[in-house]
C-alpha cells in the first residue's frame, strides 16, 4: 500500500525531500513532539521545564549527524498555504541499512547538506550530560537484530509530527515513503518506536514487535525503566508466506 493511498486530513499537504533551510523548523517539531517522551523527556532532558530551549540543542545536534550520514535520506510533510508558502509540519529520517547495490546506489546519489550555521550555545543545560548517549550505550544489547541478512533493510532513524496537526495524516505518510521502498526493493523495514506509537507503526504497514530496546542485563536503557523502545519490523512478503525473525 503505498502513500498517497492514505488521504490526508491535512489541506494541500505533500512530501518532499528537505533542503538545509528545513532544519530550524524540523528541530522545532521534535523538541515540541518529545518533550514529555519518556527516553528524550525524563530521561536524557531531567531539567527540561527549568531550561525547555536548550532541549534544541540536542535535537540539531540529532538531525544533523543523521542528515550528514550518506546513507539516510530526510524526508518532510508540509502543509502549502494559499500564498504558497510551504509550512514543516513533520519530518522523517529513513536511513538504508546493508552493503547491497541498493543501499550503494543511495549513497552515491547522496547530496551534502553543507554546513550547518553555528549554533548560539551547545550548553545543554535541560540534559543529564551522562545520559545524552544512552542510546548508543545501549545498542549492543539489540545489534543481533539487525544481523545477517536483516541488516538489508530501511530503518526509520526518526519521525516526528507538529503536535498541533498530530493525528491528521502527516505520520503516517512519512512512514509509508520508507516502507514503499522496502516493498519495491523487496527488503524488510524497520523501526525502535517511542513510547505509546507500537500500535500507529503496525497500522501503517509494520508486521511485528520482535523485542525491546531495553532488553539485556547491564542496558542502562533498562536501568533507567525507559518506557517505550519496541523494535519493529516489516517482513518481506514472497506471495506465499511472511517471514519471520530468528533472534
Amino acid at each position: 500500500m503505498s502513500a498517497s493511498t492514505y488521504l490526508s486530513k491535512i489541506p494541500n499537504m505533500h512530501l518532499r525531500l528537505a533542503n538545509p533551510s528545513d532544519e530550524a523548523a524540523i528541530v522545532n517539531i521534535c523538541a515540541r513532539a518529545f518533550i514529555e517522551e519518556d527516553l528524550f523527556g525524563r530521561v536524557i532532558h531531567p531539567h527540561r521545564a527549568q531550561y525547555p530551549d536548550d532541549v534544541k540543542i540536542f535535537w540539531h545536534e540529532w538531525v544533523r549527524a543523521d542528515w550528514s550520514n550518506p546513507r539516510n535520506t530526510v524526508i518532510v510533510a508540509v502543509s502549502t498555504t494559499s500564498n504558497q508558502q510551504d509550512n514543516v509540519i513533520g519530518a522523517a529520517i529513513w536511513q538504508r541499512q546493508g552493503d547491497d547495490a541498493g543501499a550503494q546506489e543511495i549513497i552515491a546519489g547522496w547530496t551534502d547538506p553543507g554546513t550547518f550555521p553555528v549554533l548560539p550555545s551547545t550548553h545543554n543545560r535541560a540534559a543529564d550530560p551522562l545520559k545524552k548517549e544512552i542510546l548508543a550505550q545501549a545498542a549492543s544489547f539489540t545489534k543481533h537484530y539487525w544481523a545477517g541478512p536483516y541488516a538489508t533493510n530501511w530503518y526509520l532513524s526518526l519521525c516526528c509530527v507538529d503536535p498541533d496537526v498530530k493525528g491528521r495524516g502527516a505520520g503516517r505518510l512519512l512512514v509509508r515513503w520508507g516502507l514503499d521502498r522496502a516493498e519495491e526493493e523487496g527488503i524488510r523495514a524497520s523501526v525502535m518506536a517511542s513510547e505509546g506509537s507500537d500500535g500507529f507503526y503496525l497500522k501503517c504497514g509494520f508486521d511485528e514487535v520482535v523485542g525491546n530496546a531495553s532488553e539485556g542485563e547491564g542496558n542502562p536503557l533498562r536501568k533507567e525503566g525507559v518506557k517505550g523502545g519496541s523494535i519493529l519490523f516489516m517482513w518481506v512478503k514472497d506471495g506465499k508466506a511472511i517471514e519471520r525473525v530468528a533472534v
